[in-house]
């Protein structure tokens, strides 16, 4: 509500922040089922934020970390993710378990899963309704 608040055009929910408000930032404890409650709750927030400002509900892009597995994985995610009423997602192409970004030693998928999880992404897209 506070960005909605602020004027913000569009917000970022994040991996990190979603995992270190539940005191385990970056140590892949955090499930896909815990972010797509988050998702549920941030985006119940800017509806609240929308209404109160007599607004658009702000579109928020989410963390969907790598996926949470394969190309199918991936598909359910955006799935997911989109029917908790975000407005993009942002998928890692890293191996798991991922490392944070910030730090060094990651590996990244080959370029044919890379190739398969973007097209799970696109069908999950196109399917939603």
């Amino acid at each position: 509500r506070l960005i909605a608040r602020a004027g913000f055009e569009a917000t970022f929910m994040t991996g990190f922040g979603v995992s270190a408000a539940r005191g385990y930032p970056d140590t892949q404890l955090v499930s896909y089922r815990e972010m797509v409650d988050t998702c549920s709750m941030v985006s119940e927030a800017l509806g609240g934020a929308a209404l109160e400002l007599g607004a658009d509900p702000l579109p928020c892009i989410a963390d969907g970390d790598t996926g949470y597995g394969n190309a199918m994985n991936c598909k359910r995610t955006v799935q997911g993710y989109g029917r908790a009423g975000m407005a993009g997602i942002m998928i890692e192409d890293q191996v798991a378990p991922k490392r944070c970004g910030h730090v060094g030693g990651k590996s990244v998928i080959s370029f044919d899963e890379a190739v398969m999880r973007v097209k799970a992404a696109c069908d999950a897209r196109d399917e939603y309704e």
